[in-house]
């Protein structure tokens, strides 16, 4: 049990190096907007940002993930066609997604702004649109061959380079510089990616034009299905944002990003990392009677815990000088949306944990219906959250949609999965909540600064002695 343990980690800790390396160049990038474009300059880097990503997710037909699974573990013979379709694929998506942003440029301005001021903004983005369908199908190639080792430098370096360009476009061209940016890193990566998919050495054969319809028949179909489910979470990001940029401001709006920004991917960087090395775990896991894989699943959830539950704390503690560190005294106003939204962040960790068993083991009609449905759940809490208390009551709706979130994945991983958490689990999460809730309300209850302070950093340490005690015990540094 212990070496299952001590293998996540490291596993996790491996990953997790490459993200934090990544985290670091984002967070100078973000801390650069900050400072030279202010808390409307990241609203509106925020709203091109969800806007970019919904174009690329949206029209790619989810090619970069039937990619990796129609690539991975193909024979010798058979690999340097797939490498010819799969490669033509991606231009023609390419250049059909770069045509859309373009033609309809001027309406997305109107959509995503309420005026046609930024048409300019999307049609120089039509660039940035074909680049990135390129690159990401060049990085599935890496990740299908498994060479994640090229994957892993190949992203580093990308992230690094493109520092580069931010600081002088950020500088010299403010808001125009976001765009200019996105078409930089556009080029950088598809560089990048296209000189470690040489360094293959893997010589691509000519395909006929029934091969090649043959063949992007069955990827495009299966990449269909997987697009729908990351396209609602996508449209459901682009809805929230555009609904507070609506009836708030682009300010709050600035506000509302940094500080989703910080949580779920500064902090929970955890999750990308079990997103890497968790999934294709549980995916390989072919045990009838489910032991196997309920070993996996409580496995992660206690290392998970381990490693997210003083983090958080330390964040409740220390939130002011993170916003200030990451961003400026001008996003002070973000620091009451981490306090009261961190809760939602250890309920996506359970609701995580289970969720990938969906994806692995259910139905399409299930991770279609629950993609529907928690989506729905996503903007109608949201919305209300926004509508009755404005930035505060987003962050209030965040955690009470992670913990229906969290409720509906363990309920159908139960019933129609046969996943079952250990009840020590149970209780040690339970306990965390309530600790993390005990701590929140001191934050807000207790007028002296210093004794409220002086409590949680006495629970910070308790939680971190008990962490560290059950990682010497996984590794065995104490003898």
């Amino acid at each position: 049990m212990s070496l299952k343990r001590e293998n996540i980690i490291k596993s996790m800790t491996t990953f997790g190096g490459v993200q934090f390396i990544n985290l670091a160049t984002g967070i100078f990038r973000s801390k650069i907007a900050a400072v030279w474009l202010g808390t409307q300059g990241v609203g509106f880097l925020g709203l091109i940002l969800t806007t970019f990503n919904l174009i690329v997710g949206s029209l790619n037909l989810g090619l970069p993930t039937s990619v990796i699974k129609h690539i991975s573990g193909s024979a010798e013979n058979s690999l340097p066609k797939k490498l010819r379709i799969t490669k033509i694929l991606s231009l023609l998506l390419g250049v059909f997604s770069a045509g859309i942003c373009f033609v309809f440029a001027q309406r997305l301005s109107d959509i995503t702004f309420e005026n046609g001021d930024y048409t300019w903004a999307f049609r120089l983005l039509s660039v940035s649109v074909f680049l990135k369908q390129i690159s990401s199908v060049y990085s599935s190639i890496l990740q299908s061959t498994t060479h994640l080792k090229k994957l892993a430098n190949a992203n580093i370096i990308a992230n690094i380079l493109g520092i580069l360009f931010t600081v002088p476009l950020y500088y010299y061209f403010h808001i125009k510089g976001v765009i200019y940016n996105l078409i930089s890193v556009g080029f950088i990566e598809i560089l990048i990616f296209y000189l470690y998919y040489k360094s293959l050495k893997i010589k691509e054969q000519n395909v006929t034009k029934n091969e090649f319809v043959t063949e992007s028949k069955s990827i495009i179909g299966d990449g269909i299905f997987f697009n729908l489910s990351g396209f609602l979470t996508l449209l459901s990001a682009y809805l929230l944002q555009m609904f507070i940029s609506s009836y708030g401001d682009l300010r709050t709006l600035g506000f509302y990003i940094s500080g989703f920004t910080i949580l779920n991917t500064y902090v929970a960087i955890i999750f990308t990392a079990m997103s890497v090395d968790y999934f294709p775990r549980i995916s390989k896991n072919t045990d009838n009677n489910c032991e196997n894989l309920n070993q996996e699943v409580n496995h992660q959830l206690f290392v998970g815990m381990i490693i997210l539950f003083p983090i958080l704390l330390v964040l409740l503690l220390l939130s002011h000088i993170v916003v200030v560190v990451l961003y400026s005294k001008e996003f002070l106003e973000t620091e009451l949306y981490l306090q009261l939204a961190m809760l939602g962040v250890f309920f996506k960790l359970f609701s995580w944990t289970v969720g990938f068993v969906i994806l692995a083991k259910g139905s399409r009609k299930t991770i279609l219906s629950n993609a529907l449905i928690y989506n729905s759940v996503f903007l109608i809490t949201h919305i209300l959250g926004f509508y009755l208390d404005g930035l505060q009551g987003v962050a209030i709706a965040s955690s009470v949609y992670f913990l229906i979130h969290l409720l509906g994945n363990y309920w159908i991983t139960y019933k129609k999965l046969g996943i079952r958490i250990e009840n020590k689990n149970i209780k040690t999460y339970i306990a965390f909540c309530f600790i993390i809730i005990l701590c929140v309300v001191l934050n807000f209850s207790m007028e002296d600064f210093w004794i409220k302070k002086g409590i949680i950093s006495l629970i910070i340490i308790a939680a971190t002695a008990w962490s560290l005690k059950h990682l010497n015990t996984i590794f065995r540094w104490i003898k």
